[in-house]
């Protein structure tokens, strides 16, 4: 008898798992490194007549891909039974700004990549693994520092970059609130990171157009996903958990997605997940048609696409448990007029996280060694108001 939600695979699927296993030998023995043919370099921004050609000659590579039924339930131990939280008290000025600084650089790693990736250069898989690595250490002890970074809104007009590490490192918290293993939750960041790749090949004046994009417009950026995997082909090691995210996180459950339309158990749960946090950084973001929403709206319109059914409900409640109804980071005013940021999440009552008080009851901004913390859980404070991001000058880890 088998265990739960175990399922023969086909011999082509034994043949693709063998072949993607010799693979990563292979690149972690440095082959690939020696030899790669490398096409036409220093094209950022490539032409119509190349996209179109990169996904003909992927197009037996998008099928592989769309076939592929990673094993994408949790097994094995938890990531999140290794993790623990630093309290706010515990926290150095000098280890708070080191870790802005690391996420500042790892921004400029992901666009390094990214256009390196674009212009069809040697990329070992190791050069992504390095970047979701990077953050582990932090995230294992410290996971509402990098996720307080990971709600704030994109200063600059071309967020890509941004939003991919963003995306990444809310997948990766979803995955391990839901359960997933270590290896499991790195792959599905890894995934969330190259989701957006293909947006390289989409024409800037469609990616950073300042209005409302027209039918056309749109069907063109709905190429990215597979425009993507046509970049992701030539990137040796990359685990089918990896190659399945880029290729459906536009896919909903309820089937309204793109590229296939598919619905239900037809995509996959990593996919799932990377969708879901590409929709939340999606909505906190401006983009040239609006303006960008409060990560407290952004949150009820998860709620709002889970209860429809265009996303899946089970990990936006995950989702909820890592960084609450107002979501880490964000600026709240409280019953007694004071504006506070929510610092840490109260799985048990989303609407009562503990936060950071940055203001008197006159709106004036207190010195950084004047704030103090609320458990609004065991407070008769309440939050009264959600705030934009912006509501009042302040630094990103203030209060943190």
């Amino acid at each position: 008898m088998g265990k739960p939600h175990e399922r023969l695979e086909s011999g082509q699927e034994r043949e693709i798992r063998k072949l993607l296993a010799e693979l990563r030998v292979m690149d972690e023995g440095g082959y690939f490194g020696r030899a790669e043919e490398r096409p036409e370099r220093g094209r950022e921004n490539p032409d119509r007549a190349f996209a179109e050609a990169l996904l003909e000659k992927s197009g037996p590579f998008s099928k592989m891909v769309a076939g592929l039924k990673p094993l994408d339930y949790p097994v094995g131990p938890a990531l999140s039974q290794f993790m623990s939280q630093m309290a706010v008290r515990d926290r150095t000025e000098t280890y708070k700004l080191d870790a802005h600084k690391r996420f500042g650089e790892a921004e400029g790693q992901v666009r390094i990549l990214f256009r390196k990736i674009s212009r069809g250069e040697v990329a070992s898989n190791a050069v992504i693994r390095s970047i979701v690595g990077s953050f582990m250490d932090t995230f294992m002890k410290d996971r509402n520092l990098l996720l307080n970074l990971a709600t704030a809104p994109c200063a600059g007009d071309d967020h890509l970059y941004d939003h991919s590490l963003k995306q990444c490192l809310l997948s990766l918290s979803i995955a391990s609130a839901a359960g997933y293993a270590r290896s499991q939750a790195i792959e599905i960041a890894q995934g969330a990171l190259l989701a957006d790749i293909g947006m390289m090949l989409v024409p800037e004046r469609i990616r950073l157009k300042r209005g409302k994009l027209s039918e056309g417009e749109q069907f063109e950026m709905r190429k990215h996903p597979a425009l993507g995997l046509g970049l992701l082909e030539r990137i040796h090691g990359l685990s089918e958990a990896v190659l399945i995210i880029p290729y459906q996180h536009h896919e909903r459950v309820s089937g309204n997605g793109y590229p296939e339309r598919r619905s239900g158990a037809m995509v996959s749960r990593f996919s799932r997940i990377a969708g879901i946090a590409d929709v939340f950084t999606a909505l906190i973001n401006r983009r040239s048609y609006r303006e960008p929403v409060a990560p407290y709206q952004a949150m009820v319109s998860l709620l709002s696409m889970g209860g429809e059914g265009h996303l899946d409900g089970e990990y936006i409640k995950h989702f909820l448990r890592t960084v609450s109804i107002f979501p880490l980071g964000s600026l709240v005013r409280l019953s007694s007029g004071k504006v506070a940021k929510v610092v840490d999440p109260n799985p048990a009552a989303f609407t009562k996280p503990v936060v950071s008080v940055l203001t008197d009851e006159s709106g004036a901004v207190l010195a950084r060694n004047a704030i103090s913390q609320i458990d609004l859980s065991a407070s008769e404070e309440k939050i009264a108001e959600a705030l934009p991001g912006r509501y009042i000058p302040h630094h990103i880890l203030d209060g943190f």
